[in-house]
C-alpha cells in the first residue's frame, strides 16, 4: 500500500512539473519567440506571477489616458513591498522600465522571462538578496495596444508592435521634465515615492547597422555626485562590458553620426537632457542605464540578448 501510494505521488507530481512547465511559457516562447503578448496577457502573467510567487506583488502606479492600468511588479525576497519598508531595510532599489516606446518592447519579454525563471523554475535566486526590483513591463499602454506588424519601419519583429506615443500624441521619453502625460505624471510619483538607486530603460535602436546586437549609454560626465560617478565609470560599466563580453554579446555605446546619415562625418556620443529618462535620473543622483537593442536583430536575438544583462 506504501508503495502504491509513493508511486502515486511521484506520477502525481510528475504531471504537475509538465503541466507547470507548459503552463508558464509566455506567449513569446509559444509563438516560436516572434510575438509578444498584448496588454491583457501581459497583465494576467504579471497577476499569476505575483499569485504563484510571495516575492512579487503586481500592483499598478496609476492609469493611461485612456485608463488602462499602469502594470508594475515589485520582486522582494523579504516580502517587503513599500517603499518605506524597504528604505528601511537598506536594499539597493532597482527600477527597470519597457515599452516607454511601445514598439520598442524586447524588456517587458525579458523581464517577463526573468522573473518566471525566478519565481517558478528557482533560477537567478541570489541576484535578488540585495536587491529589490520594480519592473514596469508596459510604461506606454495606450500605445502599446495600437498594435501593428507596420509601426516599426524595418524593424524586425515581433510580429505585431505598439506604437511610439501615447493616445495624445506624446512622447513619454520626450516628458520627463514638462509631464505633460498623465503617464509620466504618475511616473514621477513612483520614481520620488521610491527614490531608487538605479534606472534601466530598454529600446531598441531606429536604424542604424552594426555588429553590436546591443549599444548603451550611461553618463559619467560627473553630473552625479563624485562617489557614484566613480562607480558607475570604475567599476559598473568595466565590469559590465567584460561580462557581456564573456557571453558573446559585446557592447558598444550608443552613438550617432556627426551629420546625419553621413557615415563618413564621424560618430558622436552625447549628455543626456533631463527630458529623457536616463537625463532625468542623473538630476537625482541616480545613475540611468539606456539600453538600444539593434532593430535589425531578430527578435528571438534581442530578446536573449536583454536576458543576458
Amino acid at each position: 500500500m506504501k508503495v502504491r501510494f509513493v508511486l502515486f505521488l511521484l506520477l502525481f507530481d510528475s504531471q504537475i512539473n509538465l503541466l507547470s512547465a507548459t503552463d508558464w511559457q509566455t506567449i513569446y516562447e509559444k509563438s516560436q519567440f516572434k510575438a509578444t503578448a498584448n496588454y491583457a496577457q501581459t497583465i494576467d502573467f504579471c497577476q499569476r506571477l505575483a499569485d504563484f510567487s510571495p516575492w512579487i506583488h503586481y500592483t499598478s502606479f496609476g492609469q493611461s489616458a485612456q485608463g488602462r492600468d499602469l502594470p508594475l511588479l515589485i520582486v522582494n525576497k523579504d516580502k517587503a513591498f513599500d517603499a518605506e519598508s524597504v528604505k528601511q531595510s537598506g536594499k539597493v532599489v532597482l527600477l527597470v522600465q519597457a515599452g516607454i516606446h511601445a514598439g520598442e518592447i524586447d524588456g517587458k519579454d525579458a523581464g517577463l522571462l526573468l522573473l518566471r525563471d525566478f519565481a517558478v523554475k528557482k533560477q537567478h535566486i541570489d541576484l535578488f538578496d540585495n536587491v529589490v526590483l520594480l519592473f514596469i513591463p508596459i510604461f506606454n499602454v495606450d500605445g502599446h495596444e495600437r498594435s501593428g506588424p507596420y509601426n516599426r519601419i524595418n524593424q524586425n519583429g515581433p510580429e505585431q508592435m505598439g506604437w511610439r506615443t501615447t493616445a495624445l500624441n506624446l512622447n513619454l521619453n520626450r516628458d520627463y521634465l514638462k509631464a505633460d502625460a498623465v503617464e509620466m505624471k504618475n511616473w514621477l510619483k513612483l520614481f520620488n515615492q521610491w527614490a531608487p538607486d538605479f534606472f534601466v530603460d530598454i529600446h531598441v535602436t531606429d536604424g542604424a547597422d552594426y555588429q553590436y546586437v546591443i549599444t548603451y549609454n550611461l553618463d559619467t560626465h560627473g553630473i552625479m555626485g563624485p562617489p557614484i560617478n566613480a562607480f558607475v565609470k570604475q567599476k559598473f560599466k568595466p565590469e559590465l562590458k567584460k561580462q557581456m563580453a564573456e557571453k558573446g554579446l559585446p557592447i558598444c555605446n550608443y552613438v550617432m553620426f556627426r551629420r546625419h546619415h553621413d557615415v563618413k562625418s564621424g560618430l558622436v556620443g552625447w549628455v543626456p537632457s533631463p527630458r529623457f529618462s536616463n537625463g532625468y535620473t542623473l538630476l537625482h543622483n541616480c545613475p540611468g542605464l539606456l539600453v538600444e537593442n539593434h532593430m535589425l536583430k531578430d527578435y528571438q536575438t534581442r530578446v536573449t540578448a536583454t536576458c543576458n544583462w
